[in-house]
């Protein structure tokens, strides 16, 4: 007779499966030159939604006005859509599973959790120790996550995981 507890059995569905090691970031600040033309065009957009009223000998039939309305609505409303979505996504969060023997990367956001990289311990290219910090590289040898441990019944495990496993 074995008893398993729930947290050990596989709840991962296709569906909502990640993939197996996915780079956690890229450092070539193409995301950054993005994010901040977004910004900067946004910022445009409303400067330019608000100028259209400003802006000196306009005329002011009715006509016009309902024109200048909608195209300051849209360009106005645009230009805030791409101020929000230039804004810096949360880095995610580290998840050491021991019993999985897996490191998760979860980005928290308003719409719930969602799951980044899944890497088995017996996936990782290898993992480094510094005293009470720990790096673990993925398969292609970036860098998934740097930890410092402060309990040590938690530090025991992960590091017997880890030489289980060969990485250590």
């Amino acid at each position: 007779m074995t008893a398993t507890t729930d947290f050990i059995t596989d709840t991962a569905t296709a569906a909502h499966a990640a993939p197996q090691s996915a780079p956690a970031q890229t450092l070539d600040g193409s995301r950054l030159m993005v994010r901040g033309s977004q910004s900067l065009l946004g910022a445009a957009l409303m400067l330019s939604a608000a100028g259209l009223w400003i802006a000196p000998g306009s005329d002011w039939s009715a006509d016009l006005l309902l024109i200048k309305l909608v195209i300051s609505l849209v360009i106005g409303f645009s230009g805030l859509a791409l101020l929000q979505q230039g804004k810096t996504p949360r880095a995610p969060e580290v998840e050491i599973d021991t019993v999985r023997r897996e490191v998760r990367l979860v980005r928290r956001t308003l719409h719930g959790d969602e799951l980044v990289s899944r890497t088995k311990f017996e996936n990782l290219n290898r993992a480094e120790m510094n005293g009470a910090h720990m790096i673990l590289w993925g398969a292609q040898d970036e860098m998934l996550a740097e930890v410092a441990m402060t309990d040590p019944s938690v530090r025991r495990s992960l590091v017997s995981g880890l030489s289980a496993a060969g990485k250590l």
